[in-house]
């Protein structure tokens, strides 16, 4: 691997073939089927996240099937869909560009109306990922999926008026989402994984110093870290914390807080991104429920409880294997 190294037995290669040649298997018709048992059950709103990992060929069928089955007005699939579009953008042609344009023309007027006269997008009552608890107003997730929306149309038209809205935006979020670190959300101290969920897809939102801070700050054993390889969804110094329901630690978002940290400094965090690859392998390779790799895991010492998404966990996967292999 250049520039980076694993100390462990596992054989990442292999890994993430077999991680790629799962979440092949579950491309179906231009849908990822991820929630198992059953494979026709629901999308998560997450799974246009796992597109990337797919080829060209089927990863355009998926987004035609977004696309042409109708403006999603769920801001995190459309930020996650939008992501994906400005890392594919020089394979789309012209007239695919003309109906991406148009597209998400109608889906940024339908947020903007949403938005207040600092530029920052409120969250509705179906934009908290996290169900087992109520978080409200300007989460610091949501606003980096609306930053890629605004990221998408300004590639797409030139126009001047969405560079003055991410310049807006940006104002807004260091304003009111920065403290000792970068917030959750507004006027909320709770630690949690969403910062890198928003470094993850809008990295420009804060300068690598802040993100940092808000690394090093979350990566604290009582905080946010498992031993084993993973980040719990609230920090257990936290005066709300909950065992049963905090200490849930998800693969794909530990997948993509490895990224993160690697982009930002691979030598300072090698130990937190070595553990996450570790527990991912093993996850791909052996945690499995009926041939899948499972997703959620409920304790401490990563005993998988529920199963689910596994596709998120095999993409997120295969994207930190690439970034860190090139």
């Amino acid at each position: 691997m250049s520039g980076y190294s694993l100390k462990s037995d596992i054989k990442l290669s292999s890994v993430c073939k077999k991680a790629e040649e799962m979440l092949s298997s579950a491309y179906r018709g231009g849908k990822i089927f991820t929630l198992l048992p059953k494979p026709d059950g629901s999308l998560s709103e997450f799974e246009i996240l796992s597109v990337l990992a797919l080829s060209e060929f089927h990863r355009k069928k998926v987004i035609n099937k977004y696309i042409e089955g109708g403006k999603s007005f769920n801001i995190t699939t459309s930020g996650i869909l939008a992501w994906v579009m400005i890392n594919i953008f020089d394979e789309l042609n012209d007239d695919e560009k003309g109906e991406i344009e148009k597209y998400f023309t109608n889906v940024e007027e339908y947020f903007d109306k949403r938005t207040g006269t600092d530029g920052l997008l409120p969250a509705g009552p179906a934009d908290n990922w996290i169900k087992s608890t109520e978080r409200k107003g300007f989460l610091i997730e949501i606003q980096a999926y609306y930053a890629k929306i605004i990221d998408l149309l300004t590639l797409l038209t030139e126009d001047d008026m969405y560079e003055f809205k991410k310049k807006r935006l940006l104002r807004a979020v260091r304003e009111k989402l920065n403290g000792a670190f970068v917030l959750d959300r507004e006027d909320s101290l709770e630690i949690r994984p969403n910062t890198f969920i928003a470094a993850f897809f809008a990295p420009e939102l804060f300068k690598r110093g802040v993100w940092q801070t808000t690394f090093d700050t979350s990566l604290k054993k009582d905080e946010l870290w498992l031993d084993w390889g993973g980040l719990r969804l609230l920090s257990q110094s936290d005066i709300n914390y909950n065992e049963a329901q905090d200490s849930k630690s998800w693969f794909f978002i530990n997948n993509m807080s490895a990224l993160v940290l690697a982009r930002s400094d691979r030598v300072k965090y090698q130990q937190y991104i070595d553990m996450v690859l570790k527990s991912s392998s093993r996850n791909v390779l052996w945690q499995e429920h009926t041939g899948r790799p499972c997703e959620i895991t409920l304790t401490p010492s990563g005993q998988i409880k529920v199963q689910g998404l596994y596709g998120l966990s095999l993409a997120t996967f295969i994207y930190l294997y690439r970034l860190l292999t090139t």
